[in-house]
Formats: structure tokens, sequence, C-alpha cells
């Protein structure tokens, strides 16, 4: 299966301009709906829960140390949720040829970057706030951010063909991230847990995402956590080859689906 690059990047051009530019709320959204999340996190667990262990942070550290965690999460989310309309929701597209279903994951993943970009810039913001130094772990910025993409569009892969058969898969999808977001350290260090949600947070396989980011932008005393990075490379390892066989298997069945 040829994969023409310019085809590619013209479906994500296309993606963003429907997506973003085409209203002013929209981009309008893109910009300032992560500060949403954050004043809302912020009031309940630094002013309202008072944690000792975020209350020792400072506002502005903790700010920074709960958006480092929203970051990936809220990316995964996006990219799983909307995998899940790829198929039914270009149907039309794929009548037209023998079009190569996994661009469509390529795509839709592509087109999220922008907004990833976007956040990055407003958690660079928060770390310049926070009084936050980059250290020499920025270097391992590019594995990370390359896991994080092999996550997805592996996940997308696969999600886009099953929710051909299981049509109520992004409400299931939906509401499983959302449950997910609360058993993994966001909001909260994984020690101010209570031992229960601790071993919730520690079976969470998006838990390792968000700990390999923070090794990345905020690193702590206790240096890297290689086995969050073993967990990480193996999850999306696994990810990546399960969505391309499932993606490959239905590309013979396409004309079928249609």
């Amino acid at each position: 299966m040829q994969l023409r690059v310019d085809f590619l990047f013209e479906l994500i051009r296309r993606r963003v301009v429907d997506k973003y530019i085409g209203t002013s709320s929209r981009l309008f959204w893109v910009l300032f709906s992560p500060l949403i999340p954050l004043l809302v996190n912020v009031a309940i667990f630094y002013y309202v829960a008072k944690i000792p262990q975020i209350q020792t942070m400072g506002l502005a550290a903790y700010a920074a140390f709960m958006f480092s965690g929203l970051l990936p999460f809220r990316i995964v989310q996006k990219a799983t949720v909307e995998s899940c309309d790829l198929l039914l929701g270009n149907m039309e597209m794929l009548k037209t040829a023998v079009f190569p279903l996994p661009v469509l994951s390529l795509s839709a993943v592509g087109a999220l970057s922008v907004e990833f970009l976007v956040q990055c810039v407003f958690m660079a913001m928060l770390l310049v706030v926070a009084g936050s130094a980059l250290t020499w772990t920025i270097v391992l910025l590019p594995f990370a951010l390359a896991s994080l993409f092999a996550l997805m569009i592996g996940a997308s892969w696969l999600l886009s063909v099953m929710s051909y058969a299981l049509r109520d898969l992004q409400e299931i999808t939906s509401v499983f991230l959302s449950t997910l977001l609360y058993v993994t350290p966001i909001m909260y260090p994984p020690e101010a847990a209570p031992p229960l949600l601790r071993t919730l947070i520690n079976l969470n396989p998006l838990s390792s995402y968000v700990t390999i980011f923070r090794d990345v932008i905020l690193p702590g005393p206790e240096g890297i956590h290689l086995v969050a990075w073993g967990i990480v490379f193996v999850i999306s390892s696994m990810s990546l080859v399960a969505g391309w066989l499932a993606v490959s298997k239905a590309q013979r069945f396409v004309g079928d689906m249609v």
C-alpha cells in the first residue's frame, strides 16, 4: 500500500481548515480551551481540597504540574474519540476510489497536532510563570512525542475499524476516557492518593504517558522513571501493530463497507 505524502498533507490541510479556520468561534476555542480545565481544577484541588502535597508546590507550580498531565491526556482523548467516526463520517470519500484507509487516521491525528502545538505554547508560558527551568531531559521530548503519536495512530486505526461494527463505540470510549481521567495522576501526585486509588493509577496505562512527559518538562528529584518509559514503548508498539493489522485487513473489504 503506497502512501503519497502530498496527498496526506492535503488531507491534513483540509481538516485543519474545516475544523479550526472555518469559524472564528472554533479558533477561539482552540486558543482558550486549556484555560477552562486549568482554572476549574486549580480552584477545586488547590483552594477547596487543599491537599498538602499540592499546597507545598505553590499556585504557579501546581498549575504547570497539572497542565503537564492534561496535555498528553487530552490529545489522546480527542484522537481516540474522533477516530470512532472516521469510517462512518467519510463514506462518500471512500466511494470515490480505492481509498487508503490508514490515511484517514493519519490525517486526523495530523490535524490534532495543530491543537497540540498551541497547547504546548501554553505549557511553555506556564513553565515561565512557575519559574521552572528546562533541564537536559528536554532532549527526550522527541521520544515522548513519538510514543504518544504512535499510541494515537494505532488506537485510531483500531477504533475506526471497530466502530464500523459497533456503532456505540464512540459513546463508550468517551465515557471510559472521562472516567479514566480521575485515575490518572493529572490533578494530584500519586502519593497524595489513597491506597486503592493509587493502585488504580498504577494499573492505568495512561499514567505512564503522563509520567514520561513530566520527566521531560518537569523532572523531579527521583530522576527518570525508566519503568514508565519501558511501559510506554511496549504499549505504543502494540497499539501501532494491532491498529495496522486491523486497518490493513479492513482495506480488503472497503468496497463492501461502502
